[in-house]
């Protein structure tokens, strides 16, 4: 019996989702900030998406804590 050369699908899905991101993070790069901000934010959202299911509620919660802190931060300056 033949061995497989083909990496498994779940890593070439993976791959194709990291290229797909990089790829729009890059566009919106080009765009400026305030479009690279709803990017990031996916990116944030696929990575919390990709843990453990019995870590992705802590995971959820300390992202918008940061996210509060950061909002409250730019408001204070």
């Amino acid at each position: 019996m033949a061995t497989r050369t083909r990496r498994p699908r779940q890593a070439d899905r993976q791959a194709r989702s990291a290229q797909h991101l990089g790829d729009r993070r890059r566009a919106a790069e080009a765009q400026g900030p305030l479009t690279v901000l709803p990017v990031a934010v996916d990116q944030l959202r696929a990575v919390i998406y990709r843990l453990p299911e019995s870590r992705r509620a802590e995971a959820a919660a300390r992202a918008t804590q940061l996210l509060d802190q950061l909002r409250q931060s730019i408001a204070e300056s």
